[in-house]
């Protein structure tokens, strides 16, 4: 596992300020890393609330494409 995501996923990147501090091509790798995760059959606690954050921080930066987007 990639050490980003696994920051996220142990708790080691604040959810906000840490996520703000992230370049948009690492933001786009936790949003394609997430998403393969949210696809298995049943996600660990926790991974819909970080694939979530990173797409909010990317529809913040006006980075938000088709490829990533919620389909709430």
């Amino acid at each position: 596992m990639n050490a980003l995501l696994a920051s996220c996923l142990e708790g080691e990147l604040d959810p906000v300020g840490g996520l703000a501090s992230l370049s948009i091509a690492e933001l786009n790798f936790l949003a394609d890393a997430l998403f393969r995760l949210l696809d298995i059959g049943k996600p660990e606690f926790g991974i819909k609330f970080w694939y979530d954050g990173v797409l909010d921080e990317l529809a913040a930066r006006g980075e938000v494409t088709a490829t990533h987007s919620r389909g709430d």
